[in-house]
């Protein structure tokens, strides 16, 4: 009997997964789609996003039957708390009963936790996420601690989310005459297909609208930056100080002081904008000159079929 892993990766903007043949470790099937983050478009919206995934995936395995999964990961965005991980756990169980899977092994946790212990191979160390939200996690061999990542609400300071935010923010302060000019504006309105000021007002209270696509005009910064705007500069270096904020506490967290330490960095926020990056760094090494910060050079999903694979093997 063939047996595989399965692994889903769920995210507030894009949800990937991928079935993997559980001895060999070969990637047999990949596909992703839109986010399921529950918390960010509802429990019949989430569920909808894993059954059309789960439909795919039952029908892949279905030419390789009996179709055994011996491990199942579904690493999703939104369990920050046991009655967060009873809700999706109650998702994903009326998802996976209108499929044929037959599942050995589930695991269900918060995307960030299992990308964590995926990217460290089980070792201690941490993990920086500065995607549409931001938040951190660290491990020290015992136990998993966490800061941040409590909505765009709330938080999520120095995140894709929060970029997109800050630059909608400057650009009404620059219409009204509060704030200095920026190059910012016109990225965003060509962009988003608009002439003024109004109309990124009714783009903003859309019913469309999603904090997805607030991230995304997030990414403008960087090229601003790379054009010496003074206001994209600004936003950048405020939030590698936001994340800094954020790294610090989740070591204080783990009682970290001293002592060789890897802090590995994901997410385009910080990936894709060298000034936040090269200012978070130069922060958080002035406050812990041991800790080695690195990037993470694979998809989330990658680190997530190592974390499937060791659950496999124990």
């Amino acid at each position: 009997m063939t047996k595989w892993l399965l692994i889903i990766d769920g995210g507030a903007t894009k949800t990937a997964c991928a079935v993997v043949h559980a001895d060999s470790g070969d990637i047999q099937y990949t596909t992703s789609t839109r986010g399921s983050n529950y918390q960010a478009i509802g429990v019949e919206a989430a569920t909808a996003v894993l059954q059309e995934l789960l439909a795919n995936i039952d029908t892949f395995l279905q030419k390789h039957s009996p179709a055994h999964i011996a491990v199942a990961t579904f690493a999703l965005a939104g369990i920050d708390s046991p009655k967060d991980h009873q809700m999706v756990t109650a998702i994903v169980q009326k998802a996976l009963s209108t499929t044929q899977l037959h599942i050995e092994t589930l695991i269900i946790e918060n995307d960030a936790q299992a990308t964590l212990l995926g990217v460290t191979a089980g070792q201690a160390g941490a993990l920086l996420i500065a995607g549409t939200g931001a938040i951190a996690y660290a491990y020290d061999g015992k136990q998993i601690v966490r800061a941040g990542g409590w909505g765009h609400r709330a938080g999520d300071e120095g995140s894709g989310f929060w970029l997109g935010q800050e630059v909608i923010r400057a650009i009404f302060k620059m219409e009204d005459g509060r704030g200095e000019p920026t190059i910012l504006k016109d990225a965003v309105y060509h962009s988003l297909g608009i002439e003024d000021v109004t109309e990124l007002a009714a783009w903003l209270f859309h019913p469309s609208y999603t904090n997805a696509q607030l991230a995304k005009i997030g990414a403008f910064v960087a090229e601003a930056v790379k054009r010496n705007d003074t206001c994209a500069i600004q936003i950048s270096q405020q939030a590698a100080h936001e994340l800094t904020l954020l790294a610090s506490a989740v070591l204080k967290k783990i009682g970290y002081q001293s002592g060789p330490f890897s802090l590995y960095c994901n997410g385009g926020a910080i990936k894709h904008n060298p000034l936040i990056l090269k200012t978070f760094t130069t922060q958080i090494t002035s406050m812990y000159p041991q800790i080695d910060i690195s990037l993470c050079q694979h998809q989330p999903i990658t680190y997530l079929i190592e974390r499937t694979k060791r659950a496999y093997d124990c």
